[in-house]
């Protein structure tokens, strides 16, 4: 943490390899975050804007929050803004297929993901459609959470952050992150269970 608050004194400073230094840490974090709310695509995009206005508004962060919950927040705001500056839905087609991409194959009892190896192997092509169709599944039942339920299930499985930053980041409760996340997960869990049922969307 010391370095880091290193590397942002010296980014007020204009020190641009502090920059570079900066997003070498977190710039896979974002590409993670943003991946679900506007897709592979335009990801990077988002990131990149993101470190600009980081970078232009460094001076006003004032660490009462750690430094990657401050950028997860300026990074959901471009995210939102960009889908409604396109005014629709945006498609996910071939997110989860990258190295950042959890790949969610089910959850335990207490509706909590399970850890899934990086590496998949197949033995036959049936397999191998029936991942895909998995992960297509997946992404439409994401997307189609209600808005606070997939930040929260993202920021919290995809990002990896703490009920406490959601919370910064959203601006809510600890209380009201672990309701959206346990309802997200359980709406998550209910449709993996129909998919795995019926084997069709």
């Amino acid at each position: 943490m010391d370095h880091e608050h290193d590397l942002l004194e010296r980014l007020r400073n204009g020190d641009a390899h502090a920059l570079e230094g900066l997003i070498k840490k977190h710039h896979a974090f974002l590409i993670t975050l943003v991946t679900p709310l506007v897709g592979p695509d335009a990801a990077d995009d988002v990131a990149q804007e993101t470190w600009l206005k980081a970078v232009a508004a460094v001076g006003m962060f004032e660490g009462r929050s750690k430094f990657r919950t401050w950028l997860a927040r300026i990074a959901i705001n471009e995210a939102h803004s960009i889908n409604r500056r396109k005014g629709r839905e945006v498609s996910l087609d071939g997110w989860g297929f990258d190295r950042y991409s959890p790949i969610i194959s089910s959850v335990d009892k207490d509706d909590a993901w399970l850890s899934i190896p990086r590496q998949w192997h197949h033995d036959g092509p049936e397999e191998l459609l029936a991942e895909v169709e998995l992960h297509a599944y997946i992404r439409k039942q994401l997307h189609d959470l209600p808005t606070a339920q997939r930040n929260v299930v993202i920021m919290r499985e995809f990002g990896g952050l703490e009920y406490k930053e959601i919370a910064s980041a959203l601006g809510m409760t600890e209380g009201n992150v672990r309701v959206h996340l346990h309802r997200g997960r359980q709406r998550m869990r209910a449709r993996l269970s129909v998919f795995q049922q019926d084997g069709r969307f």
